[in-house]
């Protein structure tokens, strides 16, 4: 392993890695360090045993019309997509006690909304092939950063044992908010883009999300779109998460996300709620809903890799940032929230570091 590349890229999610995949393309030398011991960052896709197709439980959808270079790496990558299942009713849970209302709305309520074949997963997994494996490092916790002499020293954790790295350049694809409150870097990045970061909502972090998964996707037999929207809870936004693959349907799936508090989930525990989704879903759906032949879960509030105690809202922020830090011309930001055009998506990631990459190598031109 080479001990002192000339980049390190922090954060080995969608946009940590396609900053790889760039520098890769580029012939550049650098390594990735991530803190999770698998990729993928806010990427999780998981399936009922080892088929290919599988669900997502973090973002899901990607928009072909407003996102150019999602669509683009997926056909780079050879990914194919299909479209979000809408056709059928759609269930409305007003009240507590009260049946819920199926309304059919006439028109598809998920246009131009589509999925990747085997998940967003797919995504990594295809980066993942293009990155040597002696340049991407896992279970690597980054704590310190130091410059000394033009160069950084970067100290991080892996296995219990205390390592370093140096390099010349440092791209961050990491939530900007965990940057100020897990990494000391000496010297500090300035008062104003520190407060900056601090004070973004880092994306998915509020949210948790369910999938249940059936043999088949029966509410469309049914004349059900699957997806739902309740008063009740817990899951406030439900939709249909069947993966498709050739065209078919292998599996059923419906995900919702919680419409409960991080804190308030955390003391509810996992297990509970997954009942009272049950709960739920057999209200809106009948009673096929009551056996899943798989329950997949994630709390992301509960991630110490994505969220603080300060991500309790569910929202998109207000992402990108416009400072810049005369300390620190080498240090580059991806990551989604660092995206002022995309901030909050799937894109995001993309754009956030083709520009980080195109800023280091436009850099690096200028001092050679």
């Amino acid at each position: 392993m080479n001990r002192h590349p000339q980049t390190v890229i922090i954060g080995g999610g969608l946009s940590g890695l396609y900053a790889a995949y760039l520098l890769e393309q580029q012939h550049q030398d650098y390594i990735v360090l991530e803190a999770r011991d698998r990729f993928g960052g806010r990427i999780v896709s998981a399936s009922p045993d080892t088929q290919a197709a599988r669900v997502d439980l973090g973002p899901s959808w990607f928009w072909p019309n407003i996102n150019p270079k999602i669509s683009a790496l997926a056909e780079e990558l050879e990914i194919s997509s299909y479209k979000q299942h809408g056709d059928g009713h759609y269930l409305v849970e007003k009240a507590r006690g009260a049946p819920p209302q199926a309304i059919n709305v006439g028109y598809d309520i998920m246009p131009d909304t589509y999925r990747l074949e085997g998940g967003m997963q797919a995504m990594i997994d295809g980066l993942l092939e293009k990155i040597p494996s002696d340049k991407r490092i896992t279970g690597s916790k980054l704590s310190q950063i130091s410059l000394d002499n033009g160069d950084y020293t970067l100290r991080y954790e892996q296995g219990g044992e205390a390592k370093t790295v140096q390099a010349q350049n440092i791209i961050f694809a990491m939530p900007l908010r965990l940057i100020t409150r897990t990494v000391s870097i000496n010297p500090p990045l300035s008062p104003a883009l520190s407060n900056t970061f601090d004070g973004t909502e880092t994306w998915m972090a509020a949210h948790a999300k369910a999938v249940f998964i059936y043999d088949k996707p029966f509410w469309r037999d049914n004349g059900f779109s699957g997806s739902a929207s309740s008063n009740v809870g817990p899951l406030v936004e439900i939709h249909d998460a069947s993966p498709e693959m050739n065209g078919e349907a292998t599996y059923g799936a419906i995900m919702g996300f919680m419409g409960i508090n991080g804190a308030a989930r955390k003391t509810a525990g996992d297990e509970t709620l997954k009942k009272l989704v049950q709960q739920q879903l057999v209200r809106l759906f009948g009673p096929e809903a009551e056996k899943p032949i798989s329950v997949q879960y994630v709390d992301w509030f509960q991630e110490p890799y994505t969220a603080t105690n300060d991500d309790m809202a569910v929202m998109h922020g207000l992402y990108g940032f416009t400072q810049q830090d005369e300390n620190h011309p080498n240090i580059f930001f991806a990551g989604t929230e660092a995206s002022r055009a995309y901030g909050g998506y799937l894109e995001g990631a993309l754009d956030a570091a083709n520009k980080a990459v195109e800023a280091l190598m436009t850099k690096s031109l200028q001092f050679s």
